[in-house]
């Protein structure tokens, strides 16, 4: 019986050594582990990792990239090993660099994405994939609507066919149907094989004849063309001659204006139409209309100022002129900003319009060079003025010069020896004592050489040139937000993407020199509603569920060099936007998102999710490289969400951890009591 009792107690001690053996060196080499980040120890060990996007949707046979973020202490290792979960196909994989490739026969509704830290592989971040089931809109429409029915279409799966009909109403002829005004069938019914995208079919018809009758207001004030029948399809053109004393005021259609031209042609004519000539008894006082032009301060000038009246048709130019030390900051027209300049031409006025202009201070020179610049400033004064007159007339620079020579005859001794002075001076310059004088723009406000300039640009190594370009205004940058009422700070690290993408190295030189000067405009405007139902539609067929959609807004990007506007859809770099949440959208509690719906070239769409990257709860931080519409989401957390789920994994790791240390000591201090018990018997 003995023997039996020591037998099971051996045995028993023999599982309590395997379980310490097991347990107890990991939970040592942890706690090591943990006391050697606590105390400090150099050594790298991983804190966080992260994925962006946390969510995605994407489609079969198609891909979808994510970015993995590790954070970490003491040279960590960034690495992180991809894998999937939850897919049906094998054709459905995640590569290397993080790139989801979704194959076409996958059935799956959703995939997990999952980046564990290479370095510690206690350290991992997953991201849901939504898998979409891809159905096309295929509409059947009529032209024109009284020609004849369709039936067929509707909502169709991709692949899938459909079968469309057509029957032709009394007096019209069946022409066939098209797609985006190309005809691809002549038969009634018609299949459309393969569905791969939103179409629109049209069925056309014709009438056997066209009636076109032709009406006139007044028969004293004057007379048009006679009303005819035409073929379905032709054209025709309609005139209309007033009467002495009268003047035609335009061709009306259903009451509306359609043309103000006497003569108005009628291309492919497709059904019955009525038209009418209408003549008014001639005004002996034209129209006249009122332009009004101001300037926000008096450091510059706009001629004409004030008010001026304008005959009808009539054109009115306005010359925009800055104060020394001054620049022209933004004009305005109609209280709409069209970028600076320093002139701005009416034509054809037909109503009454307001123009505006900013100026904004030069960087000043240094005070203890003022007097030797004196001579300088002079010279420049007289520049300025000759080019004024270059540009406006060009037989007043030679009378001008010629007005010079004459003062110049006219000048002491003294004058001359000045100036012969400022001669040698030159001369100095050109043998190369001193660049200054030779430099104009930028490169004269910052003292760098075009040799130096030059390199720079080339080496791409021209941000600080260009940031001093946006001092002196050879470089503008305007940011027009409808979500904020301050005005913003702008960085041209922010914007460097753009200039590079839309200026060349040598457009950047003679910007530098102040002879192009360019500018870059960012609007973020609030669409109040006005977005189309097919933009509301993409948002909500994308959004995660339980997100909602608070406002919608577009991000725009356009950039102006030598008097032509260029927008730009898409960056190489992403650009940083900041947008302030609406007052009715705050709550406690919220998190938001910006969702974006971009158009891609070849037509398809693609929809991208950023988180809020700022820790302020009134303004949403994300960066972007495409410019579309957007939309503020947020999604309402519960109390209980606070707590993130990598500090309830590491809690309940460290909690049983514990527990079973705690085993393992209560079973060998039992078996060690058993033990001595039975010595003592």
């Amino acid at each position: 019986m003995r023997r039996k009792t020591i037998r099971r107690i051996g045995a028993y001690l023999l599982l309590a050594q395997l379980l310490f053996s097991t347990v107890i060196p990991c939970r040592a080499a942890q706690t090591v582990s943990d006391e050697a980040a606590d105390s400090g120890v150099d050594r790298p060990f991983i804190t966080s990792v992260s994925i962006s996007p946390g969510t995605a949707v994407v489609s079969r046979d198609a891909k979808c990239s994510f970015t993995a973020y590790v954070a970490g202490v003491n040279d960590y290792s960034r690495e992180v090993v991809w894998s999937i979960s939850g897919q049906t196909s094998q054709s459905t994989f995640i590569d290397t660099n993080g790139v989801l490739n979704v194959a076409s026969d996958e059935n799956a509704p959703s995939i997990v994405v999952k980046a564990v830290s290479r370095q510690d592989s206690n350290y991992s971040a997953a991201a849901l994939v939504f898998v979409q089931t891809v159905t096309y809109d295929l509409q059947v429409k009529v032209s024109p609507e009284n020609g004849g029915t369709v039936n067929g279409g509707g909502t169709v799966k991709e692949g899938d066919n459909v079968v469309i009909a057509a029957s032709p109403n009394e007096g019209f002829d069946f022409e066939g149907w098209t797609l985006n005004g190309n005809r691809v069938s002549q038969d009634l019914q018609y299949t459309v094989n393969n569905v791969r995208g939103d179409a629109t079919y049209v069925a056309e018809f014709r009438p056997v004849s066209c009636r076109i009758t032709v009406n006139v207001n007044d028969t004293n004030a004057g007379t048009a063309t006679e009303s005819r029948d035409v073929n379905y399809g032709e054209g025709l053109a309609l005139e209309a001659w007033a009467k002495a004393g009268y003047q035609f005021e335009g061709w009306t259609e259903n009451g509306n204006t359609v043309s103000k031209d006497s003569r108005m042609q009628l291309d492919r004519i497709t059904g019955s139409r009525t038209f009418t000539a209408v003549f008014s008894k001639k005004n002996e006082q034209p129209k006249t209309y009122t332009i009004t032009a101001s300037a926000s301060s008096e450091n510059g000038t706009i001629m004409p100022v004030g008010k001026s009246t304008v005959k009808e048709g009539e054109s009115l130019f306005y010359t925009i002129t800055p104060k020394s030390g001054y620049a022209v900051k933004s004009v305005y027209v109609d209280g709409k900003a069209v970028g600076w300049m320093d002139s701005f031409h009416f034509t054809d006025v037909r109503g009454n319009h307001t123009i505006s202009v900013d100026f904004a201070e030069s960087p000043s020179k240094d005070k203890n060079n003022a007097s030797a610049e004196k001579p300088e400033q002079k010279d420049n004064k007289t520049d300025q003025k000759t080019d004024t007159a270059d540009r406006d007339k060009g037989n007043d620079q030679a009378k001008e010069s010629g007005q010079d020579k004459e003062e110049e005859k006219d000048k002491p001794d003294q004058d001359n020896d000045t100036e012969k002075n400022d001669d040698e001076g030159a001369a100095e310059d050109f043998d190369g004592k001193t660049q200054e004088n030779r430099l104009t723009g930028t490169l004269k406000h910052m003292n760098v050489s075009v040799e130096e300039a030059e390199r720079l640009v080339k080496g791409n190594n021209d941000a600080e040139l260009m940031s001093g370009a946006l001092e002196t205004g050879d470089l503008q940058v305007t940011i027009h937000n409808d979500f904020s009422d301050a005005e913003q700070e702008i960085s041209y690290y922010n914007f460097e993407a753009v200039v590079d993408y839309f200026l060349s190295g040598e457009e950047k030189m003679e910007l530098l020199r102040g002879n192009a000067p360019a500018a870059i405009h960012l609007y973020i405007e609030d669409t109040n509603g006005k977005e189309s139902a097919q933009v509301q539609k993409g948002f909500a067929k994308y959004k995660m569920p339980g997100m909602n959609i608070g406002q919608y807004f577009e991000v725009s990007l356009t950039a102006e060099k030598q008097g032509e506007m260029q927008t730009i859809s898409g960056l190489p770099t992403a650009l940083k936007v900041v947008v302030d949440v609406p007052e009715r959208l705050k709550a406690e509690k919220r998190q938001f998102y910006v969702l974006q719906l971009h158009t891609k070239e070849e037509g398809g769409r693609e929809f991208a999710q950023f988180a809020d990257e700022d820790e302020n709860p009134d303004t949403i931080t994300f960066h972007t490289d495409k410019f579309s519409p957007c939309a503020i989401a947020y999604i309402d957390w519960n109390a209980e969400d606070g707590e993130t789920g990598a500090a309830k994994s590491r809690g309940m790791r460290n909690a049983a951890g514990i527990v079973i240390v705690l085993l393992a000591v209560v079973v060998t201090v039992t078996g060690m009591l058993y033990i001595a018990g039975k010595k003592r018997r």
